[in-house]
């Protein structure tokens, strides 16, 4: 639509009044020029841009309303739009803005900016395969863009994709060499893939100049005030699932990094993420030196002293006197790295030997989880391969337990999470294999085994029988953690075989097919919990 040649100009200036932040100027010329072209979209567009910088979300909103129905097909104006929707932060926005990144893309299926933001939209929800297949596409539009390869290597260090993720941070930091993102990004990844030293290296460029994170909220408020301590190390509670932004501004400190002497950020509530006592004791130290040394009253989620106990060394003497619980007796050997793996290999026959371990066993490296660098030794001539693919100084030897099969061969493995004092049933995965993983599992193939999932989602206690869920909440008292989460199985006589119970344990959404709808309610109810062990412990702040 066409401006005559002065309001053309005057258009032109009011947009350079935009781009040098001169609000104020910008939107009264904007207005003026409105009321001599009250439906031109491209004025109504940029007052929209200039009501969001002065914060008049419902100016903005019409104003962008106004746009798109003024230029339905302009995929520029949708985009804007889109943004605006992000920015207001609540899930039904959230949800709108996605659709409407969506409508651009049909629009201009080569817009980078909607492949990203599409991306990023799905990373928050969880979509991770979804997310990655967005920022390849932007990728094939700008293949060197810092934000499309950078949140690709985040979302492929999601997925466990340790090989690709590592791939793509090394290209973001050939690129971008200062990208501290990057570097912390790649230090986890070299982390779990055994690469310590690499690992290190990047942890002191990524966390060094800046050991504390800000994530503002979204949208207009009111906000807490979230402080969350974690380490650069690879052993954080999950903790993102747990954010909403619309209702927090949340400060991320490194504890390794941020000096003692520092005050604390301000924050009206804290949570302790650090939740691996194998692979973060170091870490724990440094956040309990903190909160020491800082005496404060503000209310704390998941203390340090909670976590250190739930190292899996020391969670069978913890819950050794809990009645109808077992766990795997688990002891360290710690690994002679200068010996040839042969000879290592013997020393660990007669160590195992000398301590009375019975074969079958289980060797795990500590501080990995989802069954990374946890194999079965059947005999003593296992160990030797095991020792060659396995990171670290030290090895954990575990007894193996016999599970529960009910003729089917199958092995049952639960997991129930521990939030605010109660249980919540996550999930049951079924396998004729030790190693047991939910979506490795027999679940997408077999309606009978969803069907007893269900069951036993819709009603855990009478499920497991009150012998079993009397001593699950035995061990959530013995433990007292905020959030967390128990692995398991049941023996022959309905008692607890306890695999592990720590703070690590994730909040998976359920994937979109609709198979796995019945999941939702009790994935729903556990996410509600874990995000009202924040919002309790806080006060609202403008």
């Amino acid at each position: 639509m066409l401006l005559p040649d002065e309001d053309d100009q005057r258009f032109h200036h009011g947009v350079r009044l935009l781009r040098d932040k001169e609000w104020d100027q910008a939107r009264i010329l904007f207005e003026a020029l409105l009321r001599r072209h009250p439906a031109h979209p491209l004025i109504h567009a940029n007052q929209a841009l200039v009501q969001e910088h002065l914060g008049h979300g419902e100016a903005a909103r019409s104003h962008h309303q106004q746009a798109i129905e003024g230029a339905p097909q302009s995929s520029e104006l949708r985009f804007n739009w889109a943004n605006f929707l992000r920015q207001q932060g609540s899930v039904a926005s959230l949800a709108e803005a996605q659709e409407q990144y969506l409508a651009v893309l049909m629009l201009d299926p080569q817009h980078l900016g909607a492949w990203i933001n599409l991306g990023n939209g799905l990373f928050e929800t969880g979509r991770l395969s979804a997310a990655k297949t967005a920022f390849q596409a932007a990728l094939s539009i700008a293949p060197q863009h810092p934000s499309a390869l950078l949140n690709l290597a985040q979302v492929a260090l999601n997925l466990q994709e340790n090989h690709e993720s590592l791939a793509v941070f090394d290209q973001v930091l050939t690129l971008y060499p200062n990208l501290l993102e990057a570097h912390r990004g790649l230090a986890t990844c070299a982390s779990r893939l055994g690469l310590e030293e690499k690992a290190q290296k990047h942890r002191l460029l990524g966390y060094g100049p800046q050991p504390v994170i800000v994530l503002p909220g979204l949208g207009q408020g009111p906000f807490f005030t979230l402080l969350i301590l974690a380490s650069a190390q690879d052993g954080n509670i999950p903790w993102q699932p747990l954010l909403q932004r619309q209702r927090h501004h949340t400060t991320i400190v490194a504890v390794e990094f941020f000096p003692p002497a520092t005050p604390l950020p301000p924050h009206d509530c804290l949570f302790n993420a650090i939740g691996d006592a194998d692979r973060c004791a170091s870490s724990l130290m440094h956040a309990q030196t903190l909160l020491t040394s800082h005496n404060t009253r503000i209310p704390l989620i998941n203390a340090p002293e909670r976590i250190e106990v739930t190292g899996r060394t020391h969670l069978a003497s913890l819950v050794h006197d809990i009645p109808h619980v077992a766990t795997a007796r688990t002891e360290p050997f710690p690994r002679s790295r200068e010996l040839p793996v042969a000879e290592e290999a013997c020393k660990l026959e007669a160590w195992i030997k000398a301590r009375e371990f019975t074969f079958p066993l289980l060797l795990r490296a500590p501080g990995f989880h989802g069954g990374q660098y946890f194999e079965r030794a059947q005999n003593p001539s296992d160990l030797d391969n095991v020792l060659r693919q396995f990171p670290g100084d030290d090895l954990l030897v575990m007894e193996s337990l016999s599970t529960q099969t009910t003729g089917d061969g199958l092995i049952r493995k639960f997991r129930v999470m521990m939030l605010g004092g109660r249980l919540y049933p996550i999930h049951l995965a079924f396998s004729f294999h030790w190693k047991v993983h939910y979506f490795s599992s027999l679940m997408s193939s077999r309606p009978d085994l969803r069907a007893e999932e269900q069951r036993f989602l819709n009603n855990f206690a009478g499920y497991l029988g009150p012998q079993a869920v009397s001593a699950l909440k035995s061990i959530q008292q013995r433990l007292g953690l905020d959030y967390g989460g128990m692995d398991f199985a049941l023996d022959a006589q309905g008692g607890i075989l306890l695999f592990e119970a720590n703070a690590t344990m994730v909040l998976h959404p359920p994937p979109d097919d609709p198979i796995w709808d019945y999941r939702r309610p009790s994935f729903e109810q556990a996410l509600k919990a874990a995000r009202n062990l924040i919002d309790c412990s806080v006060r609202p702040t403008d």
